[in-house]
């Protein structure tokens, strides 16, 4: 059996490999950004940006999960970025931090949905 500090690099959630369209909003900058989700999870996304974005920045983000039916809006931060050379696009590790009840059932039915593919 492991300890906690051998398990330190697993994540919480499981992630799914997705394609859909992001909008990223950045508060306070005027700044609305399209994007591309690469990976979702209960707990966050990855995201692919023409744009680089700062770690820690505060975000909103706008999108429709594959057959959902309505827009999901939800306040995120910026926990990881970098350069893909080979997408040739900054991808940007996001965690979600608050969305409504509606936006987290919404999201749980189609993480649970994922998870038994």
């Amino acid at each position: 059996m492991g300890t906690q500090e051998d398990r330190s690099h697993e994540r919480r959630f499981f992630r799914a490999r997705v394609e859909f369209p992001v909008t990223i909003i950045v508060p306070g900058h005027e700044l609305i950004l399209s994007g591309k989700a690469l990976d979702l999870s209960r707990g966050g996304m990855r995201v692919a940006t023409a744009v680089d974005l700062p770690m820690g920045q505060p975000i909103m983000l706008r999108f429709t999960l594959p057959d959902g039916e309505r827009e999901l809006l939800v306040r995120a931060k910026i926990a990881l970025s970098f350069y893909d050379a080979t997408a040739k696009a900054y991808a940007h590790g996001i965690a979600f931090t608050q969305y409504t009840s509606a936006d987290y059932d919404e999201l749980a039915r189609f993480m649970a949905s994922a998870e038994r593919a």
